[in-house]
């Protein structure tokens, strides 16, 4: 796909990058020599078919064409995330067998050189490509730069391989893309996903969407070596032939958002959750006249875009008002977030709150849904344009089917499902049964076939008592609240349901600068704050049932992190490491009610 659109529109802008502040562009044809040049640099360095290349940077022009040179080769490709630990990073190396390595720079090898097998390692490094060309990190390496010219001088030769000899060695049905579990238990398990996997994936969600062909602008931030960022980047990226955006770096995501203006978006839900927290955060802050009039502006919106998605007629006087609403406030908002010329915003990698969705309808937005998971290549169900599937994760997409086992057990099948995990035949076989993707979480459909997810089966609670508790819902309710960032609810095996929950952004900001938390605290003991976090959790307490109510909760005075082990790279919980962090809180609340 890559080769036909170098050759049918070699010109158009396929990739961006920034450099020395200002954007600069690949094109199409350019994209495809260099992917032609690394693979013919890399195979004179003796990468076959039967080797894993890896990747450790940030996302990257670099990190696209090394992925899909080794691709070229008949290899396979796995990426490492460039915020893991050396522990994890030397895990995928070793699991990998690794013999080619792609890395940004000095301080991303370091991970390695860190790691405790780090000889063993290096040792079995064959070749070390460098993106910011500094050579000085091993006798093996390579500037990115220098491969090129390598690659190409060889393919100029008389009767070395050109593309199409290469192109003409694939199959489609082979492994390409290998994909490391983010984790939230345990060692991650390398998913291989095909050629197929993901064209025909995309192809699936371009159809669903009706995503115009060659008119679209992608920005590229989350981790590339996840499901999500693939099928954005290097599948929609090709297949649809939109240009790609790299951000210089995660920090400034806010900053170059703007300046890049996607046509398409796409974000996981902690991203989204975090938008919207800071414009809030600085709507509560703002003087009376202004907060009233954003109030005012988000009220109309909100009625006007419910109205029109629940196909009624929107209320006369909130038409009238809404060209206004949006020339005062709403139309700023979208601009400041950089989602001026967005027309598709999509959330993936776990559910949306119904909550965060429709404050979105408010700007004018629909956050559309991708629910699946690694294994399906990232998609099985999808939410529509048009239609208000708040609280679902949409219908199955054309071509993927799907069931429930007799526990609620999600099951799908289609051209969508991986290969099988590298090296651990058990999983597979326990994971993909008569072609049935198991996929863990527990769901429900409803009669018109949308699908809502309960949450994973493998994190349902049991009370002493015997009763059995989906937390995620409870936890999302919960999340509504402005001052709340996260929620982690505990109790397994226990008498009852406790929270540790942390607060937003702003809350916590606003707290720290006016000394109500302390810098070394772990635990927010303001009797204003508790007190307000109490008076959520008891309106929530109020509509569940006596066994999953909230007896006791912790307000903590961090928000779980990535750093901390706390989170997975793509933000979800992981829930083990934070019950084990947190045991002595947790104990606490168990002390005196068990």
């Amino acid at each position: 796909r890559l080769a036909r659109w170098a050759d049918s529109d070699p010109h158009s802008v396929a990739q961006r990058y920034k450099r020395n502040g200002a954007w600069e562009s690949i094109s199409a044809a350019e994209y495809c020599d260099r992917m032609y040049y690394l693979a013919v640099f890399f195979e004179s360095r003796g990468m076959n078919s039967q080797d894993i290349g890896t990747v450790l940077a940030p996302n990257s022009y670099h990190w696209v064409h090394c992925d899909l040179a080794y691709l070229l080769l008949g290899a396979k490709s796995a990426g490492l995330y460039p915020n893991s630990t050396s522990k994890d990073i030397a895990y995928i190396l070793n699991h990998t067998e690794s013999r080619f390595l792609a890395v940004k720079d000095k301080e991303f090898f370091k991970k390695i050189q860190d790691a405790p097998d780090a000889a063993k390692i290096l040792d079995r490094l064959q070749c070390i490509v460098v993106f910011d060309g500094d050579t000085s990190i091993s006798p093996k390496a390579v500037a990115y730069e220098a491969a090129l010219i390598e690659g190409q001088k060889i393919a100029s030769e008389r009767g070395s391989k050109g593309l199409q000899d290469y192109l003409r060695k694939l199959d489609p049905l082979a492994g390409a893309f290998m994909i490391y579990t983010s984790g939230t238990t345990g060692n991650p398990k390398g998913a291989i996903l095909s050629h197929d996997n993901l064209t025909y994936t995309i192809d699936m969600g371009a159809q669903h969407w009706n995503l115009p062909f060659g008119k679209g602008k992608l920005f590229s931030f989350l981790p590339l070596c996840h499901i999500a960022e693939k099928i954005q980047c290097v599948g929609a990226g090709i297949s649809q032939r939109y240009s790609v955006s790299f951000a210089t770096k995660f920090e400034n995501v806010s900053v170059e958002l703007p300046e890049v203006q996607p046509t398409l978006l796409l974000c996981v839900p902690r991203l989204w959750e975090k938008m919207m927290e800071g414009v809030q955060a600085k709507i509560e802050s703002a003087p009376p006249s202004r907060k009233k009039l954003a109030k005012w502006a988000f009220g109309v919106g909100s009625r006007v875009h419910s109205a029109r998605l629940n196909g009624k007629n929107p209320n006369l006087l909130d038409l009238i008002q809404l060209p206004g609403a949006d020339k005062l406030v709403l139309s700023k908002i979208r601009k400041a977030l950089g989602l001026d010329k967005s027309e598709v915003l999509v959330s993936g990698a776990a559910a949306l709150s119904a909550h965060v969705i429709r404050w979105f309808h408010s700007l004018g937005f629909e956050i559309l849904e991708v629910f699946g998971q690694t294994e399906s290549t990232g998609v099985i169900c999808m939410t529509q344009r048009g239609r208000d599937c708040a609280g679902t994760v949409g219908q199955a997409v054309k071509g993927i089917e799907m069931k429930l086992a007799e526990d609620g057990e999600l099951l799908a099948r289609g051209r969508n499902v991986f290969i099988g995990y590298f090296k651990d035949e058990k999983a597979t076989e326990s994971t993909v049964v008569d072609s049935w993707l198991y996929t863990g979480d527990l769901a429900e459909i409803t009669a018109e076939k949308m699908v809502r997810i309960r949450g994973r089966k493998k994190e349902i609670m049991k009370t002493s008592g015997g009763k059995m508790i989906a937390p995620v819902p409870i936890e999302e309710r919960l999340k509504v609240a402005p001052m709340v960032s996260q929620v982690c609810l505990v109790g397994d095996g226990r008498k009852f349901i406790s929270a540790l929950v942390t607060l937003s952004e702003g809350t916590i900001k606003e707290a720290r600068e006016s000394g109500v938390i302390a810098k070394e605290a772990r635990v927010v003991s303001d009797t204003g704050i508790y007190s307000q976090v109490k008076r959520h959790v008891d309106e929530l307490n109020a509509e569940l049932a006596g066994y999953e109510k909230i007896k006791k909760f912790v307000v903590l005075a961090n928000e779980f992190s990535i750093a901390d082990g706390e989170m997975t790279p793509t933000l979800k919980m992981k829930r083990a490491v934070i019950e084990s962090r947190f045991k002595d809180l947790i104990d606490q609340m168990y002390a005196d009610g068990e």
